[in-house]
């Protein structure tokens, strides 16, 4: 999951690392680190038009809410996470 929405970080000092480590603070700049490592990236609504530039750096990319304001949303992102990676999710609405 992207650490980057909209250009910043949600909490912490994400966006400022990657500026100062030379890479780009977008969603972009991170799947061009990820693309060794994973083979999909989750981003945020906020970053849905950077969608086609995040595979083109080789990661599929899956557009989810990934704000959490309280139980309900993180139990959302968890399952899309979870979804995401092929994992068959039981219960509750589909995310």
């Amino acid at each position: 999951m992207s650490p980057i929405i909209a250009g910043a970080a949600l909490k912490g000092p994400a966006d400022r690392m990657l500026r100062e480590l030379g890479h780009e603070s977008t969603v972009v700049g991170v799947a061009r680190l990820y693309a060794p490592l994973a083979s999909t990236l989750i981003v945020d609504e906020a970053d849905a038009g950077s969608a086609a530039a995040v595979e083109a750096e080789g990661l599929r990319c899956v557009v989810a809410p990934t704000v959490m304001h309280g139980p309900a949303e993180a139990a959302a992102l968890g399952r899309t996470v979870l979804e995401a990676v092929g994992v068959e999710v039981a219960g509750g609405e589909p995310a």
